[in-house]
Order: structure tokens, then sequence, then C-alpha cells
């Protein structure tokens, strides 16, 4: 594989000996994948950030690194953690103390501390940059999006990659390894624009498109409805990339190199007919995976208003991210609290304890990645409920 001089640099030990353990691994992989070269990433994003899901020997090998005093070389955000920055919502002091120190250590080494699942909401993200980036809902959104080129990367590997400012040049870091394989058709002439249905399609297009890279002709009203559409089949694909006619950049040209595809119909109608739980007894509505924007949260606060700021009589809980927080009047806030509604911050249900912490075994939720994980990864059981259903089924329980 070709090294340019500063390449080669850092692998022979010229900025530190982190960083040429950094490189040597990079170039190992790179070797293995049969990259040609190394690329010159504009970001990064780590996931596998919470002590829940990487323990001491992940907390052990961040101090390591942050011990040597190395930093990151490119724009390097975090993925949510195990604990909200702002309310322990009664965890272990012991599980908080630990999330800190993982904190701490990312912080030492340059990290900006967002820890969001959504950073494409708050970057500027050119068409046809290349990024290191580990989360799979924010994989699927700037590949599909933005047309930005990064694969479905492992947490500890991006790490690594933020320390040299490479990635190898292999699979969708090129333009061979994006042109889809599979054009499907969503049938029935609705715009979808219901966040549960957008992720039950996103996993039956996982489902029938397999390894394969599927070109979407689809009507979607909002982003809302996408980011739940991408997240849903970024969890059930291998790669995570997809490319949706009139909405991902340069699409005219992915179509066009599209050689004897396999068509795929799908019919919308079929996914409406079987959505819904009704008559489940649950403990909770959880929204905001992946996290609520400003005008999802907008969308709740006009709820609520509506609804005459009357409370819920089940607690919703609402994940969402700093910014978020940052443009929110605390009167807002206060009104949401008072209603039942209760913004969670810098974490996610599925890498945390806080569902179990405040009494929550069964939520009612739109995600289709929170169905997913849930159960495997923290044994918390789920209904569904249909976008705006999950908060009438919390206030008229």
């Amino acid at each position: 594989m070709y090294l340019n001089r500063y390449e080669e640099a850092m692998l022979r030990g010229d900025y530190g000996d982190a960083i040429a353990r950094a490189m040597q691994v990079i170039v190992r992989v790179g070797d293995v994948l049969k990259a040609d070269k190394l690329i010159e990433i504009e970001t990064a994003h780590i996931a596998g950030a919470s002590y829940l899901t990487i323990g001491d020997p992940g907390l052990e090998y961040l101090e390591d690194l942050a011990k040597s005093n190395v930093k990151f070389r490119v724009f390097t955000t975090v993925n949510p953690v195990g604990i909200d920055v702002l309310n322990d919502w009664g965890m272990d002091r012991e599980f908080i103390s630990r999330q800190w120190r993982i904190i701490n250590a990312l912080r030492s080494m340059g990290a900006s501390l967002w820890l969001t699942c959504t950073p494409y909401e708050y970057l500027r993200i050119r068409p046809r940059t290349y990024h290191a980036w580990a989360e799979s809902n924010a994989v699927a959104y700037i590949n599909a999006v933005h047309d930005a080129w990064t694969e479905k990367l492992p947490g500890p590997f991006v790490v690594l990659s933020a320390l040299v400012g490479r990635v190898p040049r292999y699979g969708l870091y090129t333009l061979n390894g994006r042109v889809p394989t599979h054009v499907v058709r969503i049938n029935g002439g609705q715009v979808i624009n219901n966040p549960l249905i957008a992720g039950l399609l996103g996993r039956k297009i996982a489902e029938e498109v397999g390894d394969g890279k599927p070109y979407l002709v689809a009507r979607f009203n909002g982003n809302a409805v996408i980011k739940q559409l991408l997240a849903s089949y970024a969890t059930y694909s291998p790669h995570a990339f997809m490319v949706i006619d009139g909405l991902t950049p340069n699409y005219r040209e992915y179509f066009s190199m599209i050689d004897k595809p396999e068509e795929i119909d799908i019919d919308i109608n079929d996914i409406i007919r079987n959505t819904g739980v009704k008559g489940q007894d649950f403990d909770a509505v959880f929204l905001g995976c992946p996290h609520y924007g400003v005008d999802e949260i907008m969308t709740v606060i006009n709820y609520v208003r509506g609804r005459g700021f009357k409370r819920a009589k089940k607690p919703i809980y609402i994940a969402t991210t700093p910014f978020v927080i940052n443009s929110l009047n605390q009167s807002i806030i206060n009104m949401l609290r008072d209603s039942n509604i209760h913004l969670v911050l810098t974490t996610c249900p599925v890498v945390s304890p806080f569902l179990k912490s405040v009494g929550v075994n069964t939520v009612a939720t739109e995600s289709v990645k929170q169905m997913y994980y849930l159960p495997k990864m923290v044994g918390i059981n789920y209904i569904s409920c249909n976008g705006i259903e999950c908060l009438d089924m919390a206030f008229n329980e």
C-alpha cells in the first residue's frame, strides 16, 4: 500500500509511539482490505464511548492513550455515553464516576463532546469528502443525504483514524464501491410522513437487499422521517449505504452507473396494515432515537400546548442534544417537565441504565432501531406506536 512521506513518518515513530502504533493498525487493516493507499479524512465520529458497552478494558485503553498526550488530528465528535451529564436519574455512583473518566480521556485528546448520535445535524458536510464515522445511523445519513463518504467503522478503529487523520481507501471510500445493485421502488402513492412506517420500511429494505446497495425511489415528508428510515436501515444493513432518488447529491450519476440491477417493489400499504401494538401495558414512552433535534422537540411542544399543558399519565422521556437544550428557554423545559415530559441529555437507553433506574421495564416507542437493541442490550421490552400516537398513549392511558 502506498504511503506518502508524512504517513511514513507517522508509521516510523517521528510523531511519537502512540501515533506509530495507530498507524501500524491502520496500515495492517488496509493491507488486509487490499486498499491501495490511505486517504485524508475531514471528521471522525467515535461510537462505543459508554461505560456500559466498553467497560473497564475500554476505559483503560482510552486513559492509556490520553496519558501519552496524543491529540486527534481532525475534528472529532463522540456518540452518546452512559449518563446524562446534567441529571443522574438515580444511577449507580461508581458507574457515573467511570463514565466521567471515559469522557475526560476523550476530552484530553481533543474530542468535541457533543455526545450525540446526530452530529450531522450540526456539521456542514460537503459532498464527496472523506470521514471516519462509527455510529450506524450517522453513517447512513451522511452517505445518503450528503453523499459524504464513510464506511460503517468499528469505534476503536475510528479513535485510531482520528489520531492520524487517515483511513484506508476501500469499499465505500471508492466510487466503484458505491454503485447501487438494487432499485427499490415504494408503491402505494403515499408520501411517507410517519416515523414508525419509515423505520419499518428501512428494516424491510435491508432484509430485501441483504449486502447489496439500494437505490431507493420513494417520497418522504421531513427530515425526522428520513432519520428514522436510515437509522433502522443501518441497524439491519452490513454497510448502511443507500442512494435516495432526488435527495442524495449526485443521485443521477449513481443511477447512470447501475448495471442490470435487481428490481424490488415494496407496497407501503402492507407495512401500514401491520403497524401498531394495541392493548399492551407500558411504563413510559421513549422518543429520540436518533436524538431529537429542534424541529422534533417543537412538534412535542406544540402538541403539549394543544393539550392545554395537561400532565401525561405516563412519563415521556426524550433523548436530545446539548444544542437543543441550549436553544430552549428554561420556562419551556419546566413546562415540559410539568407535563411529565423529560428531556434526557447526552445518552441513549441502549447504552445506559437510566430507564431501569427510573423504574421502566417496557417502553412505547416509534424507533425501530430501539426495538432491535433495547431487549438485547439492557433488557427493556417495547411496544410500537405511530408517531404522535406515542404521545396520545401517554396522555390518554
